[in-house]
């Protein structure tokens, strides 16, 4: 029988079995299908009724199941990331109110804003918290760390300001002790309208605010720190568009809050805050220079207690030197002894030393022995403020002009007719004994504090502008017996003392003697060159050039007699020198090398004092290097002209102050100042 087989299947192998020796004619017959066209006959086709596997259905549910996992392990980060930023949002518009407040002087409204900011950058930080494991995810938890770095940034910006405000509401509420309407100052109450009890009021709690501020300022050191650390490129749209406009005033901020910061720590002891305070007051008159800015001419002894002024009074200085004439045997430096012919050092010209901390404790002992020895008065002193005429110039140009004994004083004539009345005046016109001569320099500083106190709130600001100016140039000067307050004056820079550097230095002293009133007609100027086209041996050249422009001698004006100190780096080597008379002083002093010479200029005339030397090996060091710097520092009262011109044998890649453009790419700095402040110069080379 033929064999035949039925297929079932459900029991059928995958690959039916074949009888033997069909697999050839399997294949024979599979190659003529290849060859033979296909038949229309349908009849012998064989249908797979075989069920396929569901492709399409198992990639769908693929799909889902994928969708399904994605939303799980992405939605913390979707629902993280959208509540940080509907927070970001909120925060933006609570920190524009903020400021809108504050420039309003509404500290309340903007320290509750910047509250409602501070709670939504938590918001913030908890919605970035949220996103679990994308933070450490290779591309977003990168942008993820850089938003929770802004957070922080922005919350301790936030918690500066807030401490800020604390302040500015705690002042405000002192000043608004002292106005009717409680918001402030009046802006037409002066400070003599204010009680006693109102200006401790103010001080105090001036006082009070320090730490508050001394704290905003580290927290918004530390933010400004952390948002320079921040890759801006990689920022979430709503929290920098929040954040970015407050990060933009950190520096600012910072800047100022340091200055606050410095300038009350200073300003409220020397307020006499919490115990009065006593000072000795110079004049200095510029127009006869002597170191730490002119010749003491009048002093005066100023008592303030928390702000209140209680006491000052102005007298000739002669009027405290004169009683001691025969009693005083204080030694004056030799060169003094020489010109000026005096036998011994008095107060008068007891500010000899540049270094006005030196000098002032030097004042300060010669006035309270002065006293006791002379009049048998015991005087405490806590300090010393020294002023110089330009100084009363701009307070004036603030009042307006005084009148005293029908004398009219402007900002213009005020110098020149004081001048002439404690010179000429109190003997030709008034009839007055020599020692009643400087009585008008007491009663125009009388007057002037008159106008001064009674000047309205409106204008205190323009007074504290004066005042800070005056700081930066030198025309006050201010000296505390306290140690620890004197290292804060001296920080500030308002104290006068002779700065130490590790780079170049000059410093050019002028000390008038007995040349009159000339240096108000001397045309000063500086000329500092180096030549370091050979580095192992640069030369450096001070060239004093000085002008008498008067033109014949009058009871003001006569010829130039000076003995000029130039204050150099230390270990320097004097090579050659010109223009003094005798031999130049070569010594050291205040941590530098000091030449010294005393010469002449006739009137219309011009002058020059030349020092050659070699700067030691800590300058030509610098120069050798890749860049070189020079410390100028100005004497007090002091008018000059700065030019500079160093050839430093390397071409100049930057500068500052920078020179003028068509001296930029060659081996040379040249720049020429008025020497109004200290100044340093960096260059740079390539």
């Amino acid at each position: 029988m033929p064999d035949e087989r039925h297929p079932n299947f459900l029991t059928c192998p995958a690959v039916p079995e074949l009888p033997e020796g069909s697999v050839g004619e399997l294949k024979t017959q599979n190659s003529k299908l290849k060859t033979e066209s296909p038949s229309d006959d349908t009849r012998y086709a064989i249908r797979d009724t075989r069920p396929g596997f569901p492709w399409g259905k198992a990639l769908v549910l693929l799909g889902i199941l994928l969708l399904l996992i994605a939303g799980f392990v992405t939605a913390p980060a979707i629902i993280g990331g959208t509540r940080a930023g509907a927070a970001a949002l909120r925060a933006e518009s609570a920190l524009k109110l903020a400021q809108t407040h504050a420039l309003a002087r509404e500290f309340r409204a903007a320290d509750e804003e910047l509250a409602v900011a501070e709670r939504e950058l938590l918001e913030v930080r908890a919605g970035l918290r949220a996103t679990g494991a994308w933070r450490q995810a290779p591309w977003v938890g990168s942008k993820i760390r850089a938003l929770e770095e802004v957070e922080r940034a922005g919350s301790a910006a936030i918690s500066g300001m807030r401490d800020l405000l604390f302040a500015a509401i705690s002042i405000q509420e002192a000043l608004g002790a002292a106005a009717p309407d409680g918001l402030g100052v009046a802006p037409d109450r002066s400070y003599n309208d204010l009680t006693k009890e109102e200006k401790r009021a103010i001080v105090s709690r001036l006082a009070e605010t320090l730490p508050r501020l001394r704290t905003a300022r580290e927290k918004i050191a530390i933010a400004a720190e952390a948002w320079s650390r921040v890759p801006q490129d990689e920022l979430f749209a709503p929290i920098r568009n929040a954040l970015s406009p407050l990060a933009a005033q950190l520096p600012d901020a910072e800047r100022r809050l340091g200055e606050a910061v410095s300038i009350l720590e200073i300003a409220v002891p020397i307020l006499g805050y919490p115990a009065p305070k006593s000072y000795l007051v110079l004049l200095q008159n510029a127009d006869e220079i002597r170191p730490t800015g002119g010749f003491i001419g009048t002093v005066g002894v100023m008592r303030v207690d928390a702000g209140d002024l209680e006491h000052i009074e102005f007298e000739d200085v002669y009027a405290v030197d004169n009683p001691v004439a025969e009693t005083w045997k204080e030694s004056p430096p030799e060169i003094m002894r020489r010109e000026l012919g005096v036998p011994a050092w008095f107060l008068r010209d007891a500010n000899w030393s540049p270094d006005f901390p030196d000098s002032a404790a030097r004042i300060m002992d010669f006035y309270i022995r002065e006293m006791k020895l002379g009049r048998n008065v015991d005087v405490h002193l806590d300090g010393v403020l020294a002023l110089q005429p330009e100084f009363f110039r701009r307070l004036l140009l603030l009042t307006g002009p005084i009148t005293v004994e029908d004398k009219t004083f402007t900002a213009e004539n005020f110098f020149d007719q004081l001048q002439y009345d404690v010179e000429q005046g109190f003997f030709l016109e008034d009839q007055l004994p020599v020692e009643q001569r400087k009585e008008i320099v007491s009663k125009v500083g009388d007057a002037l504090i008159e106008k001064l106190t009674t000047q309205p709130a409106a204008r205190w600001a323009s007074m504290l502008d004066i005042v800070a100016s005056s700081l930066e140039r030198k025309d006050i000067l201010v000296y505390s017996a306290d140690a620890s307050l004197q290292r804060l004056v001296d920080a500030r820079g308002w104290g006068g003392r002779a700065l130490g550097t590790d780079g170049d230095e000059l410093w050019v002293i002028d000390a008038n003697l007995a040349a009159l009133k000339t240096d108000g007609v001397m045309d000063k100027e500086i000329i500092y060159s180096v030549d370091a086209t050979d580095p192992a041996g640069p030369i450096a050249t001070v060239r004093l050039r000085y002008t008498n422009t008067n033109r014949r001698i009058t009871w003001r004006y006569t010829r130039y007699r000076s003995y000029t100190r130039v204050y150099v780096p230390e270990g320097s080597e004097l090579l050659s020198w010109s223009g003094g008379r005798g031999n130049p002083d070569v010594f050291n002093e205040l941590g530098k090398r000091v030449f010294g010479a005393f010469w002449v200029i006739e009137p219309g005339r011009t002058g020059e004092l030349v020092f050659r030397y070699r700067p030691p090996a800590r300058v030509s060091g610098r120069l050798a290097s890749d860049s070189y710097t020079l410390l100028v520092q100005k004497q007090p009262g002091a008018e000059a002209k700065l030019t500079l011109d160093l050839r430093l044998g390397k071409t100049v890649r930057s500068a500052s102050p920078p020179e003028d453009e068509s001296q930029f790419g060659d081996d040379r700095y040249r720049y020429e100042t008025d020497l109004l402040k200290n100044e340093t110069f960096n260059v740079v080379f390539e």
